[in-house]
């Protein structure tokens, strides 16, 4: 494969994890109002063409869910975690892990990361995160920003 067919594949994988959270963000959380999702992230290390990255290696999708216009919690999803990628059909598929329980619990790490101790800047308070629920009315009138740009990832 080539570079340009590698960073394909990737936003193929990253656009299945971007189309399952939004939705399931969407129709199982109250209080949000946006969400933003940040590109497909790729570190190519090693290799003169393409890095180590093949298949999924330090891939992945940031999002920011917004409660409010300009409050704000990120979540990481890296692409081999919650995808693989499958030989037969030649493409990423999901893995049995990107499932309702986990993304609950990865969102409850994200809120009380967002405004505990790990607190960057000023992007969520307690009374913040208390707006964003779990609840069957879902946000249906969330604004989605979807993004797969490839950008590199620097740390």
């Amino acid at each position: 494969m080539d570079k340009k067919a590698v960073e394909k594949s990737y936003q193929d994988g990253i656009e299945l994890i971007q189309n399952y959270v939004t939705d399931y963000l969407v129709k199982n959380y109250e209080g949000i109002e946006k969400i933003e999702w940040q590109g497909v992230g790729v570190e190519w290390r090693s290799s003169d063409v393409f890095g180590s990255s093949m298949l999924g290696n330090y891939v992945d999708s940031d999002v920011k869910v917004f409660v409010s216009a300009d409050k704000f919690f990120t979540v990481d999803f890296t692409l081999a975690e919650k995808a693989e990628y499958n030989n037969e059909l030649k493409k990423y598929v999901l893995e049995d892990s990107m499932n309702p329980a986990n993304i609950d619990s990865t969102i409850k790490t994200g809120l009380e990361n967002a405004v505990g101790k790990f607190k960057i800047g000023d992007q969520l308070d307690k009374a913040d995160s208390e707006k964003m629920k779990k609840g069957s009315k879902g946000s249906p009138n969330a604004q989605v920003i979807y993004n797969l740009d490839i950008h590199e990832l620097n740390y």
